[in-house]
């Protein structure tokens, strides 16, 4: 599972359903998929990550978010626990100088808008629109 942090805290979740019981069912027929897998996962996250960076910086559908460049290049992808569990997606947490705004308050401004701001939803948008890459980039990894 390919997991984007919500700027509210919560997390925006791409599922890709069945992967556990087929690694499961390689796994009692002693086919080492784990590694591959693994890799695949970490592969779909760092694409992901890329997707929200180029969202933020312009080259997709929502609108432009650059002003220092702070945002875009805070965006990091981690695994979450061992094996296959999941990446997770977000902004890492850096201040803005002179202000008492973070990275982390800069992104959830724009995913969800403010009073002055609409809503530009770069994780959102993006988990819908990688969807469908993500499974291909970890079905191309989990090979029999």
């Amino acid at each position: 599972m390919v997991r984007v942090a919500s700027s509210r805290g919560g997390v925006v979740q791409v599922e890709i359903k069945g992967i556990n019981r087929v690694v499961n069912h390689l796994r009692m027929k002693n086919i080492a998929v784990t590694t591959q897998a693994e890799i695949g996962l970490v592969q779909a996250g760092n694409f992901v990550q890329q997707e929200v960076q180029e969202s933020i910086i312009g080259n997709r559908a929502e609108p432009k978010s650059v002003d220092t460049g702070r945002l875009g290049n805070s965006i990091v992808a981690e695994p979450t626990g061992k094996g296959l569990e999941g990446m997770k997606i977000f902004p890492e947490r850096s201040n803005y100088p002179g202000t008492s705004q973070n990275t982390q308050d800069v992104a959830k401004a724009l995913e969800f808008g403010t009073s002055r701001i609409r809503a530009r939803k770069h994780f959102f948008n993006t988990k819908s629109r990688t969807k469908d890459k993500v499974v291909r980039i970890l079905k191309g990894k989990i090979k029999v």
